[in-house]
């Protein structure tokens, strides 16, 4: 406790360390268990499945930067507005925009898993909302099978 008073540590300007360090470790580590296979693997997966084929290459780069280009917005703010809203509110401001994000992906992206690219083409060429995301949603595409 003492190292805390004496020195004037820029990392120690608000607060000594304390025994709980450990819980913070175990909200980083539970936060990168959950994210992995969940929103983080979104974009990568929605790239390989979403686009045309003549537009893959082209789209998958787009979006690549724009992941990238998020990334560098939120570590590049996160100091910042720790230092306007506090560590609490901050972490709750993102914690927003990820609730808002994954309600986007339900009600916008659609099903692609076991659907031919061209469905996925008609059903993005549709526009349809899914706010009843629990239901299927109807392919247009009718399959007919040669004997």
């Amino acid at each position: 406790k003492n190292q805390c008073h004496q020195g004037h540590r820029a990392w120690y300007t608000q607060g000594c360390p304390s025994q709980w360090g450990w819980l913070a470790l175990i909200g980083l580590a539970l936060y990168i268990i959950f994210f992995s296979p969940g929103m983080g693997t979104v974009p990568w997966v929605i790239n390989s499945e979403i686009y045309p084929l003549r537009y893959r290459g082209i789209c998958g780069g787009m979006a690549s930067t724009a992941v990238w280009v998020s990334n560098l917005i939120v570590s590049q703010s996160f100091l910042s507005l720790t230092q306007v809203l506090g560590v609490a509110w901050t972490f709750m401001l993102f914690g927003f925009v990820a609730v808002i994000a994954i309600f986007f992906v339900i009600v916008f992206v659609p099903e692609t898993k076991g659907v031919p690219i061209e469905e996925v083409e008609k059903m993005l060429e549709e526009r349809t909302l899914q706010f009843k995301f629990w239901n299927k949603r109807s392919s247009s595409v009718t399959v007919t099978q040669k004997e």
